[in-house]
Parts: structure tokens; C-alpha cells; sequence
């Protein structure tokens, strides 16, 4: 405690209505401590704690800024500024002032688990990963610090084995805390516990219902077991944590499965080029109820899909473009809903996914011209392949491989491999063509532009490939696609059987788990081996 003089005593009413939660006491004597003693950097600091409590964070940083001016090295006061920054979305201004906070104070866990976060939603896990694990090293006993460690490690960089020990040991420190549980839980999700992840987010969500991280992978946890009704409205909770979901700039009433004749209603497009295709196999049945429908989509595929909706008006756009300039062309709306929250409406069992034969349509005349060149290549089956998938925000590691890991396929007798590889991959395929002898082709031009990819696609005999968007344009295209997954897969192939509900052209083919791709690559030269016989 301070001494018994009017500032400080004022500070310490002021701390005691604080820590016990009486804000408006609280700024009333803090602020009578700064009127008294106007370079009292505690003083300011607090005072702008208490604005911060109260929401109002242009005030509160104004006194941070003035507790850090009268104490050049107050770490504290920077890292507040830090989390009022945060509470503003300003990460970048964020990182800034925790760089300064730990200058002052270079064991400050909390501004390291702090530029952590911020890291995270500035989209770069990896310095992310490095901020939390300097907070586990400082704290080696911070359940937290060993959670956000272990929750970025294992969601976002693929390193399963360390993120999962971090999440256990996290854990085994502190067993009652919501948000280490809902982090553990994707643990579970991996190792394939899926109706253990559930019950467990069942008990998170009767004490906190806004744990929305919780509600979200619930919904990815029930979708594997193919619970379609109960995973959708879980679904929704996407929009609300940290996901490939972009909120966009569109302010028309969400439609929640309202009437529509005579309606107009804005589809926009969420998440990847693979997620788009997916979720436009819906498009039918919107376009069966709505007067007229406007779908948003990424500009790659506005050709195909102009194509394969005539009824729907196309608009391309990047999901990160604010410009709605557009719609002033667009005409009346009554209605806006993301395209990934048109399955809860439209699929909400197995029976409603339609045995379709494609709903996209590739370019004819393309078509001819690649089948032409097919066929130069002569005798032979002609095979698509696609090696590798997805970000590290995707788990690209975890469902990617390297081309000449698929040599048992590539050396089948009686095929023509042709590369459906996304990005600069000719130096790849060139090295394992000229040190194996194997026939793989590759053409970037059909690769750089996503129509001709659907017409390569649709001109092919047969597609095989790791989880990427290749997958989903084959299957809507209704070509016949073989998938190999990893042991734990994306949601979207569910987590048991041969056959995805959104695409009956495609044939799933399992990874084991601890069994590494090999024998996978192994059992899909088998069977083509076999389709080759036949």
C-alpha cells in the first residue's frame, strides 16, 4: 500500500473498487488520483484498465499512452495498450507494443503468449507457435500457455504428436477449464474419438454456450459420422471464431429458410475453390424455390459456373474484396446467405444428397480439343493425378505427398498420368519422369485456367488424388475419381466407408492409422491393376 497522501489514497479506493468489480467507483477515484498527481503512471494505468472494463477503448488507451510517457520502461502499460489494440482488431499496432513491453521486461510471458495471438489472426502460425512456446518456457506450469501451444501445433502446423503432448499436459494441469478442454478435443478428433469429442463438447456447451469454438467442432465431429440434421445449425458457428470463413460486406436479411417465390436471393461464396464446388451442388434446389438467384463466387470459376447455372446470375469476386459497388447493377435483394449454409437446408440427410451424374459443365469444345490430345499420347487409359493439398491452415502436410511416393501407380502398364497439380510443379514431375521412366505429363495452361482444368478433367478415363479441389471438380463433374485419405480426414469425406455422399463418381481409399501412405498408394495400384485387367 501506498502512503497516506490524497493521490495515493485515492489510488488505493480506487484499487480496492476495481478488484472488486465496482467499475464506476473505480473511475471516479482514479481519476481524482490523476487530477492530484498528474505523472502517476499507476494511476494512469489503471484508470485506463478501468475504461477497458468498460468498454471504452479510445480512453483507455489514451491513459496507457500517458502511463508509458511518465515511465518510459512500464511494460504493463504497453502490453495494455497491446490488448486494447487486440480488442480493436489493430494486431499489427498490437505486436508493436508487446515488442516494447518485452524490451522492458524480457520475461513477460503474458506479452508473449499475447504477440502469440495476435500472430494467429495475422495469419502466420508458425511465429505464432514460436511466441507460445517461449510462454511455455518461461511458464512451464501455464496450463494455457501449453494449450495455445499445443492448439496451434496441431491445427495449424501439422505437428501432431508435439501439439497433442502440449494439449495433454495442459490438461493434467488444470481439468476444469473450459477452453483447455475445447482445445483437447481436437486430440480427439484426430485420433478419430469422435463420439468421445462430442460428448465432451456436449458438457461445454450446457455451462457455456458461447464457447463457439466448441459448437463449430462439434458440427465437424457430427458431419464425419454422417449426423447431417444435428451437425448444421452447429455449423453456423463458423461465422463466429477463427476459420476459412470471410465474413463479407453484404447487409440484406439473412435467409433461414423463409419463402422465396417471387424472391431474389445473394448465394455468396466461403472457404476454398474445393469448399465453392461442393456447396453449389445445392444451387438446384435453391434455384427451384427463389425467383432469381445471385451467386457470388471466386472469379476461377465463373465460366464453368456460368455454364452450369444458366438460371443463376454470376457474380466473381475474391472473398476478401469490401467493394459492393457491384450490386448497385444487381437489382432488388431479399435475401443473402452463405453458400455454406445452404446444406442445412438442403442435405440434411443421406437421402437428400442426389444421385447425381455432374452438375457442372465443362467447356465442349475444350473437351474435344484435350480429348484430341489424349489420344495423341496413344494406347491407354489417360489418369488425372493430384499429389498434393490444401494450406498449412488445411493440414496440408497431413494430406499431401511426394510425387515419386506413387511410383506403384505410376509404373502401371497401360497408362497415360497426367499431372492435375496446382502451383509450379514441372521441375517435380520432370525429375521423376527422367529417374523412373514413368509417363507423366504435365501442361501449366491447363492448370492456369480453371475451365480448361474442367475440360481436361472431363476428357480424362479416370481421376486420382489426395484430398484437394481436383477431387470435388471431378466428382461435380461425374468423372470417376479415386481419393486417397489420411487417417484422419477432412469432414467432408466422413470418417468411415468408401463412398462421400456429395459425389457418387468417387471412391474413398483409407489410410490406417500409423500406416503412413504406402499402403494405401499400395491397394490403389491394385486396383487399378485390376480396372487395367478388366
Amino acid at each position: 500500500m501506498r502512503d497516506n497522501s490524497s493521490p495515493n489514497t485515492e489510488f488505493n479506493r480506487g484499487l480496492a473498487a476495481f478488484n472488486g468489480g465496482d467499475y464506476d467507483t473505480a473511475l471516479r477515484h482514479f481519476s481524482a488520483a490523476v487530477e492530484l498527481g498528474h505523472d502517476d503512471a499507476d494511476a494512469h494505468n489503471y484508470l485506463g484498465l478501468t475504461h477497458l472494463k468498460q468498454g471504452r477503448i479510445d480512453d483507455a488507451m489514451d491513459c496507457f499512452v500517458m502511463a508509458a510517457h511518465f515511465r518510459p520502461d512500464f511494460a504493463e502499460a504497453y502490453y495494455n495498450l497491446a490488448l486494447a489494440a487486440q480488442r480493436r482488431d489493430a494486431h499489427r499496432e498490437a505486436v508493436g507494443y508487446l515488442e516494447r513491453a518485452i524490451a522492458a521486461r524480457a520475461d513477460y510471458a503474458e506479452a508473449y503468449t499475447a504477440l502469440g495471438a495476435s500472430f494467429l489472426v495475422l495469419g502466420d502460425p508458425q511465429q505464432a507457435a514460436a511466441y507460445f512456446g517461449k510462454a511455455v518456457e518461461l511458464r512451464p506450469d501455464d496450463a494455457h500457455a501449453h494449450s495455445n501451444l499445443g492448439y496451434v501445433l496441431l491445427r495449424d502446423l501439422g505437428e501432431y504428436g508435439r501439439g497433442a503432448a502440449h494439449l495433454r499436459t495442459a490438461l493434467n494441469l488444470n481439468k476444469n477449464d473450459a477452453d483447455i478442454w475445447c482445445n483437447y478435443c481436437s486430440v480427439l478428433l484426430h485420433e478419430g474419438r469422435l463420439d468421445e469429442a462430442i460428448s465432451v463438447y456436449d458438457q461445454l456447451l450446457a455451462a457455456k454456450p458461447k464457447l463457439h469454438e466448441a459448437r463449430l467442432n462439434r458440427a465437424l465431429a457430427a458431419l464425419m459420422l454422417g449426423r447431417f440434421a444435428e451437425a448444421w445449425p452447429d455449423y453456423e458457428a463458423r461465422k463466429l471464431v477463427r476459420s476459412n470463413y470471410v465474413l463479407r460486406p453484404y447487409a440484406f436479411p439473412e435467409w433461414r429458410d423463409d419463402a422465396l417465390a417471387g424472391k431474389t436471393v445473394l448465394v455468396y461464396a466461403e472457404q476454398g475453390l474445393g469448399d465453392e464446388i461442393m456447396f453449389a451442388s445445392c444451387l438446384p434446389d435453391l434455384l427451384g424455390q427463389a425467383d432469381k438467384c445471385i451467386l457470388e463466387c471466386s472469379p476461377r470459376l465463373a465460366a464453368l459456373f456460368r455454364r452450369s447455372f444458366p438460371g443463376a446470375a454470376i457474380h466473381a469476386a475474391q472473398q476478401s474484396d469490401p467493394d459492393v459497388g457491384w450490386l448497385a447493377q444487381a437489382g432488388p435483394i431479399d435475401y443473402q446467405v452463405a453458400s455454406g449454409s445452404l446444406p442445412g437446408f438442403f442435405r440434411r440427410q443421406w437421402a437428400d444428397f442426389p444421385r447425381h451424374a455432374g452438375y457442372l459443365r465443362a467447356d465442349p469444345a475444350r473437351i474435344d480439343y484435350w480429348r484430341a490430345r489424349l489420344r495423341a499420347l496413344g494406347t491407354g487409359i489417360k489418369v488425372g493425378i493430384s499429389w498434393r493439398g490444401g494450406m498449412l491452415s488445411t493440414r496440408r502436410d497431413l494430406r499431401s505427398t511426394a510425387l515419386c511416393a506413387w511410383l506403384p501407380l505410376l509404373r502401371s502398364h497401360g497408362c497415360h498420368f497426367v499431372s492435375l497439380q496446382y502451383g509450379d510443379v514441372s521441375a517435380e514431375v520432370a525429375a521423376v519422369v527422367k529417374d523412373h521412366v514413368v509417363n507423366v505429363h504435365h501442361w501449366q495452361q491447363a492448370i492456369d485456367d480453371y475451365d480448361d482444368t474442367a475440360a481436361l478433367v472431363s476428357a480424362l478415363d479416370l481421376v486420382i488424388s489426395v484430398q484437394t479441389a481436383i477431387v470435388h471438380l471431378a466428382g461435380a463433374l461425374g468423372k470417376s475419381v479415386w481419393v486417397m485419405l489420411p487417417a484422419s480426414p477432412e469432414w467432408r469425406y466422413l470418417s468411415r466407408g468408401t463412398m462421400m455422399p456429395w459425389y457418387p463418381s468417387a471412391r474413398l481409399f483409407r489410410q490406417q492409422p500409423l500406416d503412413g501412405w504406402q499402403p494405401t498408394i499400395a491397394a490403389v495400384a491394385a486396383e487399378l491393376a485390376a480396372l487395367l485387367k478388366a
